[in-house]
């Protein structure tokens, strides 16, 4: 039976058609032709909907007060593109992680998702954060090969999660990765994505929310090599009065001749009619730093009240200043350090933030291989 359905509101989830489902044959085939899909290379993403698939690796390390199971959650996340069903559809079997009400993590929580090669692996994990909690979640993807992952973050009233997930993957892999999150009353999420590798990359922060007062942060980097396109869609979608949403993504891409460098970020906004006392910021930064690389940004806001605290946004893509370069090259500093000086400056307010020195410390190794 289809489960295909519109958003409640009727408006589109990142998506033109608004058919959210767990059937990917709700959903027409892929195309660029769809608004969706525009600036996406969709012919490598034809691997994901391959028929032989499997199960990707999932380990996970927690404190005693959290537990961790296997099982079938019906869940919160109704996908709203097709690869979101496919990847849905091919996890009945979820990795479980329940955050008890008012527990204080000692210590963070660990996942880590393996996409080895072969066949496209594909992994769902459900954290449920309990009323007023407070944890902090490292989840990273990595490996060689392709797939798709569900990272589904449920807050219940007064949670308090910090979120760091880092996609590292291999110069010839295909990877989709959602992170839809349901914040109920006053929960607070502050979220750090970071991607560093991957032939085509696509990740989906997403958050809807469910209560009042509930306020989150989704910050981004990523860095684009030569060869690799990399993709970012984030939405808060504002259904409920006095909630804050706040997203901030920086990226570095270098690209070669014949290896060319590409990144999209897309960030909607949504504020629905009932969303009063709204509070929304989102913005975007580029560093392009040669003709080999290209960047598309593109912020949208849709308004359905004018009772709102505030709701703007900002994107800039630039070039490497030369006089920025020739400035620290004339205090003695060689061309290649005065570069990595500027660009690891362009990133630390962000990267000072993530709570995980060690994925903080591999978007640096990262950036200094481009560089080279």
């Amino acid at each position: 039976m289809s489960t295909a359905t519109t958003h409640a509101h009727g408006v589109p989830i990142n998506i033109t058609s608004g058919t959210r489902s767990v059937n990917p044959a709700d959903f027409e085939p892929i195309s660029a032709l769809q608004e969706a899909w525009r600036f996406t290379p969709v012919a490598p993403l034809a691997v994901l909907e391959q028929p032989e698939f499997a199960a990707a690796g999932i380990s996970a390390a927690v404190p005693a007060s959290v537990s961790v199971s296997t099982g079938s959650p019906a869940g919160s996340f109704l996908p709203g593109d097709r690869l979101g069903a496919t990847t849905r559809s091919r996890t009945a079997e979820a990795t479980i992680v329940d955050i008890p009400h008012e527990c204080v993590a000692d210590s963070p929580l660990r996942v880590d998702i393996a996409l080895a090669g072969g066949a496209p692996a594909f992994a769902r994990v459900v954290v449920n954060a309990g009323a007023h909690s407070q944890s902090q979640l490292e989840v990273a993807v990595t490996g060689a090969g392709s797939g798709g992952v569900i990272l589904e973050l449920n807050l219940d009233s007064g949670a308090h999660l910090t979120l760091t997930q880092l996609t590292d993957l291999g110069d010839e892999s295909v990877a989709v990765v959602y992170v839809p999150a349901f914040l109920q009353r006053d929960s607070v999420l502050r979220s750090h994505t970071l991607t560093v590798a991957g032939a085509l990359v696509r990740v989906v922060p997403t958050v809807e929310y469910q209560g009042p007062g509930a306020d989150a942060g989704l910050a981004g980097a990523f860095i684009v090599g030569p060869g690799h396109h990399i993709e970012h869609r984030t939405l808060a979608d504002h259904t409920v009065p006095n909630c804050r949403s706040h997203v901030a993504y920086k990226g570095v891409l270098g690209g070669q001749e014949q290896q060319r460098a590409r990144s999209v970020w897309i960030g909607d906004v949504l504020i629905h009619a009932d969303a009063t006392g709204t509070d929304t910021y989102e913005l975007n930064r580029n560093l392009v730093l040669n003709e080999f690389a290209r960047a598309d940004s593109v912020p949208n806001l849709e308004i359905e009240t004018g009772d709102i605290a505030g709701a703007g946004h900002a994107s800039a893509t630039g070039r490497l200043d030369d006089e920025q370069v020739f400035y620290l090259m004339s205090r003695g500093i060689d061309q290649t350090t005065a570069t990595s000086l500027i660009v690891s400056g362009f990133f630390d307010d962000l990267l000072a933030q993530v709570p995980s020195e060690q994925m903080a410390a591999r978007v640096r190794e990262r950036l200094a291989e481009v560089l080279t």
